[in-house]
């Protein structure tokens, strides 16, 4: 009876302290290309254990608190055996507090992906020595996702996670990788990195602190005080899209929470309402069905 105990107690110390921080899940669609899907199986499963088997934080993560995520690699052309371009769609969410439901906190497209892999060959990470653009770029993600969960349960709590983004965005810059540049894109990797690391947009990330945990984790004790919460730190995102109408930031919450924000208002008071609306229609005018639904 001691010797099971015993074993049940290490099997349950072992789970707490090793358990990874992600439950993603990973799909390769290469629909566009002729031939066989044999390399594109195994493209999948690599990344799945890359991405899921891998310790990316000191934290320590029990089986249920990983965080659940996805990503979708889209391949659109295969110019050679070995080399590849498409897109990776990244979504990441979490629950809240006290209810069945989970926020959505990550729904990202990034567009622009070029990459060189061979199959069967290792995928490997090392920040400070980045092998290849595909390492590179779904370890960028898994950050990114790591710091917005983080930011979502304490103020400023993804700051470590964001620093490791800004880390890879500047390593690879010797490489001169698509979807990396410094310049002339407001909305790729290193204008991603730029914007949670930049003090002058802290206010968003606070704001998702305030939206997340004081607004929606609070809704299913006091409703009212919750959807408050929520609509009071909207303003911020008016605030960044006066100064920088083209920041990534206003891309990814749009992406992420236009939908949501949308059923959190439908008990709001009709000022709210069209308060948010006004303020969202000129922010997001290629939303104009689905923000017409918070006047309703």
């Amino acid at each position: 009876m001691k010797k099971t105990l015993f074993i049940l107690f290490f099997s349950l110390c072992f789970s707490v302290v090793h358990a990874q921080e992600l439950n993603a899940t990973v799909s390769v669609n290469s629909s566009k290309i002729q031939g066989s899907r044999q390399v594109f199986n195994t493209l999948e499963e690599q990344l799945r254990v890359f991405i899921n088997d891998r310790k990316w934080s000191d934290v320590n993560f029990r089986a249920n608190e990983k965080i659940d995520c996805s990503f979708t690699l889209i391949i659109s052309e295969m110019s050679s055996s070995t080399s590849f371009n498409g897109e990776l769609l990244v979504q990441s969410r979490r629950p809240v507090f006290n209810t069945t439901y989970t926020t959505p906190l990550l729904n990202f497209r990034d567009q622009s992906l070029s990459f060189e892999y061979i199959e069967y060959q290792p995928l490997e990470f090392d920040p400070n020595n980045i092998p290849n653009n595909l390492s590179a770029t779904i370890a960028f993600y898994v950050y990114l996702i790591l710091g917005l969960d983080f930011d979502s349960m304490s103020s400023l709590g993804g700051t470590p996670y964001f620093r490791q983004m800004q880390t890879i965005a500047n390593n690879v810059q010797t490489n001169n990788w698509s979807g990396w540049e410094t310049f002339g894109s407001e909305r790729n990797k290193s204008a991603i990195s730029v914007a949670f690391n930049e003090p002058a947009f802290e206010g968003y990330r606070r704001m998702w602190y305030d939206y997340h945990r004081l607004g929606l984790d609070e809704m299913a004790e006091n409703a009212e005080k919750g959807r408050e919460k929520v609509v009071t730190s909207l303003p911020v995102i008016s605030s960044i899209y006066a100064r920088r109408p083209n920041s990534v930031l206003i891309t990814l919450f749009g992406d992420a929470k236009l939908d949501e924000l949308v059923n959190v208002l439908t008990n709001a008071s009709q000022q709210e309402k069209q308060e948010a609306y006004e303020t969202f229609r000129n922010i997001y005018p290629t939303k104009t069905t689905e923000l017409e639904r918070i006047k309703k």
